[in-house]
């Protein structure tokens, strides 16, 4: 009787970690990849690539709300560089240099203007062809391409 109730309180305690702590991988068909990792508290992490680890990255990644919405450029000018817009402030890490570098694109939006979008450009998806661009709704779990394909 004690083994089944340790069993079952390890399964309890699994099934309470797997839903407080999801994670999606959104990737685009150039193969760039984002780990979307909603955790307790209300902290989710955007980190490039696809991230495995069970404790928080200890560099380059954006720290945000479970709730907000936030668009990610990927651009072939700059291979290194990923430009973020947000609808609330985020906290940024990017410790590690040689790595993936998060810049705000109101930061210097006529500098991101000119890497990521065409010339006269009137709609979001209106972005150069070396540049991508990813989405990405946190609370609802989804992220969409530049043409509004789910990823």
């Amino acid at each position: 009787m004690k083994r089944l109730l340790f069993y079952l309180a390890i399964l309890i305690a699994v099934a309470m970690i797997w839903y407080g702590e999801s994670r999606k991988f959104f990737c685009l068909d150039n193969g760039k990849c984002v780990t979307v990792w909603k955790t307790y508290d209300d902290v989710c992490y955007i980190i490039p690539g696809r991230y495995y680890g069970i404790f928080r990255p200890s560099d380059n990644f954006i720290q945000s709300s479970n709730t907000n919405f936030l668009t990610i450029y990927f651009t072939g000018e700059l291979p290194n560089l990923l430009v973020y817009k947000s609808e609330e402030p985020l906290k940024v890490s990017n410790t590690n240099k040689h790595k993936w570098i998060f810049y705000d694109y109101k930061s210097n939006i006529q500098k991101f203007d000119s890497i990521l979008y065409v010339a006269n450009a009137k709609r979001n998806n209106d972005i150069k062809s070396n540049a991508r661009l990813m989405d990405i709704f946190i609370q609802e779990n989804y992220a969409l391409d530049k043409n509004g394909k789910h990823l």
